[in-house]
């Protein structure tokens, strides 16, 4: 083999054993980033202060717990994957909570007990404002709103969940009416048709047995 050969192969391997140690510093550098580099994980993130006081965020979302270590204010998605907020008491008992769900929002505040007292919200059919007043049995008394047709209506229920009470108006007078334990219209006040303000007494069967005008 002449030289001139001898010196052709020489420097064709020379050139190979370059290329082969690029290739291994290059794998060699994705190793060594892949190895540093942080694994994803869904593990919370949180935050201590000092005093105590804590914060964490999580994939569901972010909550803030006082010294004691109780929960007071959390914001993300519920169970049902809506958005909310909520708010605790020094006990860590949630007091009020708003909603954002499908078709309305919702704005509740809860007793002790864990039992919702107060409601507002937008009605699933009109998109009207609503107001809700419930006992500790979670039955509703009162209920301020807007109704189907405009009007502002007042409501008020007996421990059953019934109508006992009912006052509305419109641009002509106000309207009352009042049910006994059965849903019939016992009492009723307001404009007739002929325009005059009355009021008429009924019997159990609904008919009138006394009427003024």
């Amino acid at each position: 083999m002449s030289a001139a050969v001898l010196a052709v192969r020489i420097a064709r391997l020379e050139r190979a054993a370059r290329r082969d140690r690029m290739v291994a510093l290059g794998v060699l550098a994705i190793v060594l980033a892949t190895g540093q580099a942080p694994a994803p994980t869904a593990a919370p993130l949180t935050v201590r202060a000092d005093s105590g006081a804590q914060a964490t965020i999580s994939a569901r979302g972010l909550s803030v717990s006082a010294t004691t270590g109780s929960v007071r204010t959390a914001f993300g998605f519920d169970k049902d994957a809506y958005p909310s907020l909520d708010l605790s008491d020094t006990a860590g008992r949630i007091r009020e909570s708003m909603y954002l769900l499908a078709d309305r929002p919702v704005l509740r505040q809860f007793d002790a007990a864990g039992k919702r007292r107060a409601e507002l919200f937008l009605a699933s059919d009109t998109q009207n404002g609503e107001f809700v007043i419930r006992d500790a049995n979670d039955v509703t008394r009162v209920a301020v709103f807007q109704g189907s047709q405009g009007l502002p209506e007042i409501a008020f229920y007996g421990t059953d969940g019934k109508v006992r009470g009912y006052l509305s108006a419109d641009d002509d007078a106000p309207y009352l009416v009042m049910k006994d334990r059965s849903g019939t219209s016992r009492v009723v006040m307001g404009s007739y048709a002929t325009g005059k303000i009355g009021m008429d007494v009924r019997n159990a069967a609904g008919t009138a047995v006394w009427s003024k005008p």
